[in-house]
């Protein structure tokens, strides 16, 4: 055979053995779907309660407890691949400078059927910093529309489950949605505050299995309490109905709800379904609520007893607002003690984390 033909037939055979590499990885990456394993774990109101189910994570006494969320993350496989390194930036300069003792996301971690690559090293990323951290749920993280994300919902599931530093467990699969769970901050022997974190899925509303699964955690807590409530907080992606309410009582001068830091409002105020669940938490020793989705609104207004928080959105990319006094753009902090919980917005430059790809100190 002519020296011509064989390097033909070589040069033949890399471009023949490139396009199925990449066939096979755009198809793996952006076709195939992974699905992971479902478990049935039904919960009923006649179950026995076990505290001992509850994750938990530790409060040094007479010290600060600082719960730092991260809102609206929003990473995606193809978009921010190059972009990666300027979200995890932020997430870096936030976690300096609070020091958190837990990191909260309150959903929308990605944004757009190709999640798959993005989630695991957003999760990666998480556990690098050895800080336990609880996600839930946004619309986005299933995906354009619902179930169409390569990594649907029990992979992803797993995907946090196998977080090294990650206190999320699947809820009951009876629920409506599989991210219910329930976290105990502990101060020595003792249950400090309760986290009750919930997924309002891709329809937008806590169920009403998800009340009753909620009622029946407070009461099973409450009987390991001595008998009284815990102070708790209760994280979300989408608004209750009682954020826009309080909102237009706060404007109007109501008495009823008053303003505790900044009023940032430049996105509808719409969220979850009506269903009770706010006067069902605020009877059940709920003082904050906390929810993200809306990147445009930034605030907390106490309403019947009740902090409402929309969260600061986290992330360089994806939908920032700047209103011409503050870009609403950073994280949402909280600081629990004895005197109560401070709430604080970390605002940052969009700037700042810009990076230069030919002076590029950073590593990722």
């Amino acid at each position: 055979m002519k020296k011509g033909k064989i390097i033909l037939i070589f040069i033949l055979s890399i471009l023949f053995s490139v396009v199925v590499v990449f066939s096979a990885s755009a198809y793996f990456l952006l076709v195939h779907h992974y699905k992971g394993t479902q478990i049935n774990n039904p919960w009923r109101v006649e179950d026995e309660f076990k505290l001992q189910n509850i994750a938990t994570v530790q409060k040094q006494k007479d010290k600060d407890f600082v719960i730092l969320n991260l809102a609206d993350v929003q990473m995606c496989d193809l978009e921010d691949f190059f972009n990666r390194k300027i979200i995890y930036k932020e997430i870096s300069y936030l976690i300096e400078q609070t020091k958190p003792n837990l990191i909260t996301l309150t959903g929308d971690q990605t944004w757009s059927n190709e999640n798959l690559i993005s989630l695991k090293s957003l999760i990666g990323w998480l556990d690098s910093f050895k800080i336990p951290y609880a996600p839930v749920f946004g619309n986005h993280d299933y995906g354009n529309t619902k179930n169409s994300a390569v990594a649907e919902l029990n992979y992803c599931c797993e995907l946090y489950e196998k977080g090294k530093y990650c206190l999320f467990n699947r809820g009951p699969s009876n629920l409506g949605t599989l991210v219910n769970y329930v976290i105990n901050i502990m101060e020595e022997n003792k249950i400090y505050k309760t986290l009750y974190m919930l997924d309002a899925g891709y329809e937008d509303v806590i169920t009403t299995q998800q009340i009753e699964w909620f009622k029946w955690n407070a009461e099973g807590i409450k009987q390991a309490n001595g008998g009284e409530y815990t102070s708790a907080m209760c994280f979300m992606h989408k608004p209750l109905p009682e954020y826009s309410v309080a909102y237009n009582k706060y404007r109007s001068g109501s008495a009823e709800a008053e303003a505790i830091n900044d009023v940032h409002v430049h996105y509808s105020l719409s969220g979850t379904m009506q269903n009770g669940f706010f006067d069902a938490a605020k009877e059940r020793g709920v003082l904050d609520v906390v929810c993200g989705h809306q990147h445009g609104n930034n605030f907390t207004i106490k309403y019947n007893g009740v902090r409402l928080t929309f969260a600061t959105k986290t992330g360089e990319l994806g939908g920032f607002y700047d209103d011409g006094i503050v870009n609403l753009n950073g994280a949402t902090s909280f600081v629990l003690n004895d005197d109560g919980v401070n709430i604080n917005n970390i605002y940052v430059d969009r700037k700042q984390f810009f990076i230069n790809n030919n002076n590029n100190s950073f590593n990722w």
